[in-house]
């Protein structure tokens, strides 16, 4: 059976001997190949390297495109600086206002230098893993794009005293977010992952979610050609996870690491796929006894739950984090023997 297959058994939630599973290691692939930074976020070929020894390294059921949210932000004009074991950040936002930001030209998705390394990245995977590995496309949701790329408080300041600007401002987000997520679909992509931050009432007041985000939300899940994993963007999900439940074509939810997954499936039902929730980004100063009591937990928790992917919760593995463990989650996951 491939990992493919094994996920297309998840999402129809039929019963496996053991789950599917992926760690986020976008980043780490860097550090198997020895590839500088300002490098593997340049080149695909290099990327798709890096992505290779994470295979070799602990075969997780999918595989991800570049983590790196800001590529976007690079194509809106945001100056971005390569730190030696980080994805690129922001150095610079593009812009500083609203309405700088409803003047600002939208990137093409054809031709735009950052977004065809995101689209060549997918397509390297694609031609490398299609059939065999579960492909995921990174993309920045439209409610977040404009933080990313005229800053957070900005765009919170825009969405309290000027909702006139802000809807402006969601349209346009809308149009790129369409035109990148389904790029990254027709170039290979199985599905795709959205972090999400502005749809959290740990973030925005309920009231502008539910009247502002949501439906603006909604409308450009709705043109996105192919299934969607709507990812908790660092943030509790379950409180809020209701809300959610009826966004277009989203058809898994990511839980952070602190989430209760059993909580999560009476609020998903027994039919919408589950993924989490090892905390992702602290495996490199966690002791591996602990991370592995952990995965226990996790997967004893979810031992009678077909629909469920376990995964790690949060942004990327740390470059620092011991090969040695991670092949431990991998052979502690396989070794799983439920009764199906």
């Amino acid at each position: 059976m491939t990992s493919l297959e094994r996920v297309l058994l998840a999402l129809q939630g039929k019963p496996q001997p053991s789950p599917p599973f992926t760690l986020t290691l976008s980043l780490y692939g860097a550090r198997l190949t020895g590839c500088p930074l300002i490098e593997y976020y340049r080149r695909p070929e290099r990327y798709l390297e890096g992505q290779e020894a994470v295979v070799d390294l602990c075969a997780p059921d999918i595989v991800f495109s570049p983590f790196a949210l800001t590529l976007e932000a690079e194509a809106f004009g945001s100056e971005l600086k390569f730190l030696p074991d980080n994805p690129p950040n922001i150095r610079k936002p593009a812009i500083r206002s609203a309405d700088d930001f409803i003047r600002l030209p939208l990137p093409d998705v054809d031709s735009n230098p950052s977004l065809l390394y995101l689209r060549e990245s997918v397509r390297l995977l694609t031609g490398r893993y299609q059939g065999e590995k579960a492909i995921c496309g990174v993309v920045t949701a439209p409610v977040d794009l404009p933080a990313i790329v005229m800053g957070i408080d900005q765009w919170i300041e825009t969405l309290l005293f000027s909702p006139e600007k802000a809807v402006i401002i969601l349209e346009k987000a809308h149009r790129h977010f369409v035109a990148q997520a389904n790029a990254l679909m027709a170039d290979g992509a199985n599905f795709i992952a959205l972090p999400t931050m502005f749809a959290n009432p740990q973030i925005l007041y309920p009231k502008l979610i539910d009247e502002v985000i949501l439906p603006s939300f909604a409308r450009s899940l709705a043109e996105v050609k192919g299934p969607i994993v709507f990812h908790h963007g660092g943030n509790l999900m379950v409180p809020s996870l209701g809300k959610y439940l009826a966004l277009p074509n989203v058809v898994a939810y990511a839980v952070d690491h602190r989430d209760s997954l059993a909580e999560a499936r009476r609020i998903l039902g027994p039919d919408r796929l589950l993924l989490g929730n090892l905390n992702g980004p602290t495996l490199s100063r966690t002791p591996m006894d602990t991370v592995l009591s952990r995965v226990d937990r996790i997967l004893e928790d979810r031992r009678d739950d077909p629909c469920f992917i376990f995964a790690t919760s949060g942004a990327d593995v740390p470059f620092d984090t011991p090969p040695a463990l991670l092949q431990a989650i991998s052979a502690k996951i396989r070794a799983v023997a439920w009764v199906i």
